[in-house]
């Protein structure tokens, strides 16, 4: 836990994490938008759960978040990989220092999730409903719609989770610019996977009618986490 704290300080101490979590308050934008309302559809404006899923998933497709966090998992590894800082510890195990690295960048991600979600509560019930272009309910009336807003929700941060691990596991053994496109080319084809038949059951977001999207998750997750174990205790020019 104490290695956790002290890693999980420098992380959050980087400015550029600090711009990631700026992007936290993008939902305060929209009643801020003019005729933005006008065109957005009573799907996203029926209850609060539904405005969530709508800007956590709009957080995602914006790509520039993304962008901004890959190069700050990237920092986290490749740089003080290279540099040789990662390692000036020899009594503490290296693969708790990956795990209190790999946590601490989760730590930040949920963090930056938190936000979203009190600017949410923020723009919904403090800006737009009393002005009166939205519900007061928290969740549609209709179970369906619920379930739908819910998985959706839950497939988006998975998605975000993912990103985090495979930007890493790019990152091990990739210089910055790979490390990044990986994460961005990744959530642009989640974004579009949808629509494509077939390709969407390869992410999470292709399972919103069904619960297995966290078992998606799981795979993803633990693949990706396992290889980048993998690829760096096989380098030989760390050992």
């Amino acid at each position: 836990m104490l290695l956790f704290r002290s890693v999980f300080k420098s992380v959050f101490k980087r400015k550029d994490v600090n711009i990631f979590l700026t992007f936290a308050f993008l939902p305060v934008l929209v009643p801020l938008l003019s005729g933005f309302m006008e065109g957005m559809s009573s799907e996203y404006t029926g209850n609060f759960l539904s405005f969530l899923e709508s800007a956590v998933s709009t957080q995602y497709r914006f790509v520039l978040p993304i962008l901004l966090f890959s190069l700050v998992v990237s920092s986290v590894f490749k740089d003080e990989i290279d540099s040789g800082i990662m390692f000036l510890y020899k009594d503490i195990n290296r693969k708790k220092i990956f795990n209190a690295k790999l946590l601490s960048l989760v730590a930040v991600y949920s963090i930056f999730l938190g936000l979203t979600i009190f600017t949410s509560i923020v723009s919904y019930y403090g800006f737009m409903l009393p002005k009166g272009e939205v519900s007061s309910n928290f969740i549609a009336n209709q179970s369906s719609v619920t379930i739908k807003s819910l998985f959706t929700l839950i497939s988006t941060i998975n998605l975000n989770l993912i990103t985090i691990t495979l930007v890493v596991m790019v990152s091990i053994t990739s210089k910055t610019i790979k490390s990044v496109l990986a994460g961005v080319f990744f959530s642009l084809a989640a974004s579009v996977s949808p629509m494509l038949i077939g390709i969407q059951y390869l992410f999470p977001n292709g399972y919103i009618h069904f619960i297995q999207s966290n078992w998606v998750f799981i795979i993803y997750g633990c693949s990706c986490y396992f290889h980048y174990l993998l690829r760096y205790f096989l380098r030989k020019r760390y050992a």
